[in-house]
């Protein structure tokens, strides 16, 4: 068994890989300080993996303390995913390549292994990407945003009326009340900005244009948007777990 292991930038998640394919996803919310605990709580009961490997979009210092942690408790030394100039049959848009997030790359190779099409592929999180693939497997480059929360505490942060209100259901209108607007206001941004990405697409590669939605926040934005998305929400690691493979 490998454990393949999403580490973002407030959440670590992870998922198993055997000859049968990849079960027991599991998601834990981690503080820096803490990463050991947080471990502890994901992969205290699990077996040593053959392999662990990583994608890691936290720095130098998370993956320092996961080192740790795995060489303490399993006795082996984890890979960590790089980007690369082109992987099974996509070509990264950047020319300082490793200066596209990993886990922006890892979502472009899995999906075009999955569909093999032009697509639009949009991860919300703490923070949010919109990323095209074209025809031949092409990255066309992407858009990057805060996402909702750190908007709206960007907003409690930098003011001193406005509060900071986790959790609260956003609305297609205009509010009545501050918090509401805060909420609203910060994800119908969101919500433009993707729409507006699809329209251009759309006007390149139409109907064949796969439109592909992950990250924490997915579910949410999916449903106020007017086009129809493909959830996926383990595309990251799905990614990672063709990476691990094309590499034995």
């Amino acid at each position: 068994m490998n454990l393949l292991v999403d580490i973002g930038n407030s959440r670590i998640k992870c998922i198993q890989q055997n000859e049968d394919g990849l079960s027991g996803y599991r998601v834990e919310v981690y503080d820096k300080s803490r990463i050991a605990q947080s471990l502890d709580n994901l992969w205290g009961e699990l077996p040593a993996p053959e392999q662990i490997w990583i994608a890691n979009v936290a720095g130098s210092e998370a993956a320092d303390q996961i080192v740790q942690w795995v060489v303490q408790h399993w006795h082996k030394k984890p890979t960590f995913a790089v980007v690369e100039k082109q992987l099974l049959g996509v070509t990264n848009a950047y020319s300082e390549i490793n200066r596209l997030g990993i886990d922006r790359w890892l979502a472009l190779v899995a999906t075009w292994h999955k569909y093999k099409s032009p697509a639009c592929i949009v991860s919300c999180g703490t923070a949010v990407t919109i990323d095209g693939l074209n025809h031949q497997g092409t990255h066309l480059g992407g858009l990057i945003m805060p996402g909702i929360s750190m908007m709206q505490q960007s907003l409690h942060i930098h003011t001193s009326a406005i509060p900071y209100i986790k959790d609260k259901q956003a609305a297609m209108n205009l509010a009545g009340t501050t918090e509401q607007a805060v909420v609203n206001g910060c994800t119908l941004a969101v919500i433009s900005l993707i729409e507006h990405v699809l329209q251009d697409l759309r006007r390149v590669h139409d109907e064949k244009l796969k439109c592909v939605i992950t990250g924490g926040d997915s579910e949410g934005i999916m449903n106020l948007l007017t086009e129809k998305f493909i959830h996926e929400p383990y595309l990251v690691l799905e990614g990672l777990a063709l990476v691990a493979s094309s590499k034995l």
